[in-house]
């Protein structure tokens, strides 16, 4: 079957593309592209007003699967990632058994390409069991597939072992991806450390946690000459301190949260779990330097750290909540409606953070539409606007900080090697 996409705005960062034109799909693949292709024996897809995009790439989700699948699973995740337009995820380590080892690589890589409905790439454990005392089998998990490497959830406390597994990382060329929060500064907050948690009475999670992890981090990237990528940042001196060390030419990137560059510590105040989240929602002067970070590069990439959990786990007092919430299907919505809406940012530079960029970080072949890639597309109503109903989410869990706000944006439809699997809201796959 031949179809076209016609007469959509192509947004395609990786080649400075952004014109109004067609793609053929053949096969699987794209075949043309160009203005007024011949449509003889073609199925049409009436893209004009729309915007047409590689498909999405989340580098930061967390599947759940094995072992917590009350939370979220294979199936679950990637029909959430269809929803919201992403072709391509990669899920984190933090499971249960962790993933730490070649077989749990491969275990997952054989559930996804049988069950997943989008492409699905494992990041494998830095240490054993996620304890941070010793390596886990880093080669052979590479070897299998493995993305990148962190022990994301949780914080690499000895400096030695980080700079071991950067030596180590280096000679695979992969990226070691970093959660970088102090916790000997953070394990009682459970909020932002600053004006409202004094108020609320709440104990916090300063900034400083975030910052001292990353400047030890950009120093061991420096020493051993292999990339470290900062997840979820959100601290104003984590994004200086990334911007510096680009300056010098380190291989360091980063990555920045649609909540973080849309919220602040103000929504605690309703005490609603939905916004209790790692790193943690912090006050508008983080926000602003997070948005100043995309608009001069210092920020790579947008990542949802979707992080879903069984309702139950969310009722109850603030304190003893878990931290983390779905994300990947309003994070079109939010980030255009906090980014692009605003005139902070254009959608050349919004859709490259979301696409080559984050291919680029985790060595994917994917983020860009050119003729014989794969045609894992997203097609984007930038000026929808819709209100967020956790209830018609495809992810087991339903807990968002942004359940009944009007969001402006919305991904139409997503295609996975050529197939729609998603079209209007509703999964086909």
């Amino acid at each position: 079957m031949k179809l076209v996409i016609k007469g959509g705005r192509v947004i395609n960062p990786g080649k400075n593309m952004d014109s109004v034109c067609d793609i053929l799909i053949e096969n699987g693949k794209i075949a043309a592209m160009g203005a007024d292709l011949p449509l003889d024996g073609c199925q049409v897809y009436d893209a004009a007003g729309l915007i047409v995009t590689p498909g999405l790439i989340d580098m930061h989700v967390h599947l759940r699967e094995p072992g917590l699948e009350a939370k979220e699973d294979i199936v679950s995740g990637t029909q959430a990632a269809a929803a919201g337009g992403f072709t391509t995820i990669a899920c984190m380590p933090n499971t249960k058994p962790v993933v730490d080892s070649a077989v749990l690589v491969a275990g997952i890589q054989q559930r996804a390409a049988a069950e997943g409905i989008v492409n699905v790439k494992v990041i494998g454990a830095l240490s054993k069991g996620q304890e941070g005392k010793e390596l886990s089998e880093i080669g052979d998990m590479i070897g299998r597939g493995a993305a990148a490497i962190s022990d994301d959830g949780t914080y690499v406390s000895s400096a030695g072992l980080m700079k071991t597994a950067l030596e180590y990382t280096g000679m695979f060329d992969r990226v070691i991806i970093s959660h970088a929060e102090d916790e000997s500064l953070v394990s009682d907050g459970y909020m932002h450390e600053g004006a409202v948690s004094a108020v609320l009475g709440m104990r916090g999670r300063p900034a400083v946690a975030e910052e001292i992890i990353v400047a030890r981090d950009i120093m061991l990237a420096e020493y051993t000459g292999s990339p470290v990528h900062i997840a979820h940042m959100s601290a104003k001196g984590a994004v200086e301190l990334v911007r510096q060390a680009k300056k010098r030419g380190l291989p360091v990137t980063a990555e920045v949260t649609p909540h973080h560059l849309s919220l602040t510590d103000e929504v605690v105040r309703t005490f609603d779990t939905a916004t209790k989240v790692n790193p943690p929602l912090r006050s508008e002067e983080h926000r602003q330097a997070l948005i100043a970070g995309l608009q001069d590069g210092t920020i790579d990439a947008i990542a949802t750290d979707h992080a879903p959990h069984a309702f139950e786990e969310k009722d109850r007092e603030y304190r003893y909540a878990p931290s983390g919430f779905t994300g990947m299907e309003t994070a079109v919505g939010v980030t255009l409606t906090a980014l692009y809406h605003t005139g902070s940012l254009n959608l050349m530079d919004i859709i490259a953070r979301l696409t080559v960029n984050p291919a680029r970080i985790l060595r994917l072949e994917a983020g860009v539409l050119d003729i014989g890639r794969e045609a894992d597309i997203a097609v984007i109503d930038p000026d929808l606007v819709w209100t967020v109903d956790s209830g018609a989410f495809y992810t087991r869990g339903k807990m968002t900080p942004f359940e009944g706000r009007e969001l402006r944006g919305k991904t139409v439809a997503t295609l996975v090697k050529g197939n729609f699997v998603m079209r209007k809201g509703e999964i086909l796959a």
